[in-house]
């Protein structure tokens, strides 16, 4: 009976302090990459900018057959990479940081936009590549 107390307690007690909500995370993948974005909360007094954690993860077969190059060009050569698009509308990036994430092969960014530009509508997350395989790809904004 102690043995089952003991294991209810362990169960319990995380259960407990892990109800907080996930972030919201919006992906799209192809057979060349896979591009996932989180939206990063903003502090209260900064309500003209969107922030968001992007992460760009090519494929591993296609990463190797390209030079150390493609690295290179991923790490420092992301500006005009990524914009939001409301209708012909296009915002660009104000900052675009590379992010050290320890992982092989995928590439993480922080991004962030000036909302004060963005007209009416829903913008669109788009990656319009330059370096894999030179595709456009159209994500929705998480909330």
């Amino acid at each position: 009976m102690k043995d089952f107390k003991i294991f209810l307690v362990m169960l319990i007690i995380p259960a407990a302090f892990s109800c907080k909500k996930a972030p919201a995370i919006s992906a799209v993948q192809d057979s060349d990459l896979s591009l996932r974005i989180m939206k990063i909360k903003n502090s209260p007094d900064d309500k003209e900018a969107s922030n968001y954690a992007v992460r760009l993860s090519p494929d591993k077969r296609l990463l190797a057959a390209k030079d150390n190059k493609l690295a290179t060009d991923l790490w420092y050569r992301m500006d005009s990479c990524f914009y939001l698009q409301t209708g012909n509308q296009k915002i660009y990036a104000t900052i675009i940081q590379p992010i050290a994430n320890g992982i092989t092969g995928t590439f993480e960014y922080y991004v962030s936009f000036e909302t004060t530009e963005v007209s009416a509508g829903k913008p669109e997350l788009v990656y319009a590549d330059r370096y894999i395989n030179h595709k456009k790809y159209k994500l929705s904004l998480p909330e």
